[in-house]
């Protein structure tokens, strides 16, 4: 038990869950060695394939930054050398760079920094998987069905020769069983061009398939609300068709908990809940529904295995309209939070509830639930741009104007949850990105290994049997113990009123943007909107 105890608390470190719905850059904001660092990473979408990085290095004189694929599967002494990333002449500190990643699976992008501050180490986690499929240019196919042809015609008469002018004396007149044969060999030529074509099509075709059979294919799941003693209870079950020889027996804690469960109301976008559902067995997850207004949710999942693959699992969820409920007969998740406010669609008065929070926009101070403030700290009415990484800053005041002392929230000192409005695009982020510390931690452990293959766990039931142990080891701690045990190293007595998220928006449109903190033992939850073009 301790060593499991030992083993999983290491996992426990904050999660910026790589999980995500259309968003598939990966931002890592911190420092190498003492190299204050931003990465950003385009995985690509069809393995193999190459991934685009950008660092920037905020401090010291770079001399050298190298780029290194890492897969779990493999570790550093399975993977290929090294690649270098060249500064961008007109851009100081930055530098790009590109590697290859040659197999699907958990995966990392190692990023090297040389220079006058010494040697600076990171790892970026990332998940290499093919989620798309590449159509032949048009005029690319018909360049080939033209060699094609020439191909055939030049075996063809070679076939056509080598039978008949071949056999001919110097001088000799063509004759009949000459043409005659240089027919047959003409026949037999295109017939086994046309062999070759057959064999090669469905060769082809098998590939094709087989490429298809390893897209990336996400976990279903159906949800449902129930009443349990005129309590609502939301209980999500994951289909096991979709598995896929991927066990959720082998999932790993993020943040204490095994699944962050987001719904948010669909169309209005204006009733938002952070949950963390009990495991009652490997494909079903229930927890205690709060106060949400009724309608129609849009319902993400988060959830992380072993090897530091995190997943999204969506699904939509209808909340009847149910009267508030007294009954405990489901205890809910202490961290389990929700909150309402105007609708993107109508502009509506807000119902009286304690969970209100009026929605701002970039540069404008808005209240939270306790009456305190929170300003997002950039120009007003600003609109962002696709596929550039943006520092979201926010700014929490009490309720005096001074600045406020935050609290970690499940480990971190702020977490925020992105939608499109049309549900495209979601993604729960954290100061320090958009990937998975916990996958990190992962990956860093797996490098240090000298094994070229990982070992594996133990069985489904021992590994489920003991992250359950460990999660109710966890939740007996007291809250700076938990913390301490979530965020090892790091100062909990009190901490910046200030909040800095990296994110780039993949998609133009509008966006509603949940940001919540901690403050005197309470969880307050911020929401502004974004214009992205």
């Amino acid at each position: 038990m301790k060593y499991f105890f030992s083993f999983f608390v290491g996992l426990l470190l904050p999660l910026l869950a790589q999980a995500h719905v259309g968003s598939s850059g990966v931002v890592f904001e911190g420092v190498a060695g003492k190299y204050p660092v931003q990465v950003f990473v385009q995985p690509p979408d069809v393995i193999p394939g190459t991934a685009k990085v950008t660092v920037l290095v905020g401090m010291g004189r770079v001399e050298h930054i190298s780029l290194k694929p890492i897969y779990f599967s493999a570790g550093d002494e399975g993977s290929p050398q090294a690649d270098p990333a060249l500064p961008v002449g007109s851009e100081p500190g930055q530098f790009e760079g590109s590697v290859w990643f040659m197999e699907t699976g958990s995966a990392s992008v190692q990023v090297t920094i040389e220079g006058s501050l010494g040697k600076g180490i990171v790892v970026v986690p990332i998940v290499a998987v093919s989620t798309a499929t590449r159509e032949m240019p048009a005029v690319t196919g018909w360049v080939l069905v033209g060699l094609g042809v020439l191909l055939v015609g030049l075996m063809t008469t070679i076939f056509g020769a080598s039978l008949s002018d071949s056999l001919l004396m110097p001088g000799q007149a063509d004759t009949k069983t000459s043409r005659r044969r240089r027919v047959t060999g003409s026949v037999l030529g295109a017939t086994f061009c046309f062999g070759i074509l057959f064999i090669g099509n469905n060769w082809w075709k098998a590939r094709a398939d087989q490429y298809r059979d390893f897209l990336y294919k996400p976990y279903q799941a159906t949800s449902s609300v129930t009443t349990q003693a005129g309590q609502p209870v939301l209980t999500l079950r994951i289909d096991s068709t979709s598995q896929h020889r991927r066990s959720l027996s082998y999932l790993v804690p993020d943040h204490g908990k095994l699944m962050h469960l987001f719904l948010v109301r669909q169309g209005s976008m204006d009733a938002f809940a952070h949950l963390h559902p009990n495991r009652l067995d490997s494909l079903t997850f229930q927890a205690a529904l709060p106060d949400l207004p009724a309608g129609k949710y849009l319902l993400y999942a988060d959830m992380v295995r072993y090897q530091g693959f995190s997943y999204t699992v969506t699904d939509t969820l209808d909340i009847p309209a149910l009267p508030r409920s007294t009954s405990k007969t489901l205890t809910a998740d202490p961290e389990d939070t929700y909150a309402v406010t105007s609708s993107v669609t109508t502009q509506q008065p807000l119902p009286g509830d304690r969970a209100i929070t009026v929605c701002g926009k970039p540069g404008v101070k808005t209240k939270l639930q306790d009456g305190s403030t929170i300003v997002w700290e950039a120009q007003p009415n600003q609109t962002f741009q696709t596929g550039k990484v943006y520092s979201l800053n926010f700014s929490i005041l009490t309720p005096d104007g001074k600045p406020a002392v935050l609290q970690p929230y499940l480990g971190m000192m702020g977490h925020a949850a992105v939608f499109k409005n049309d549900g495209q695009v979601y993604i729960h982020l954290h100061p320090t990105g958009t990937f998975s510390s916990a996958s990190q931690q992962i990956l860093e452990n797996r490098i240090a290994e000298t094994e070229r293959k990982a070992r594996n766990p133990s069985s489904p039931q021992v590994f489920r049997d003991s992250v359950d142990q460990v999660l109710a080891k966890l939740a007996t701690l007291p809250e700076a113990a938990r913390d301490a045990a979530l965020m090892p190293g790091m100062k909990h007595e009190g901490h910046t009123n200030h909040l800095s998220i990296p994110y780039a928006f993949p998609q133009s449109g509008a966006y509603r943007i949940w940001v919540q903190v901690k403050r005197e033992n309470r969880v307050l939850t911020g929401v502004f909107d974004a214009k992205v073009l």
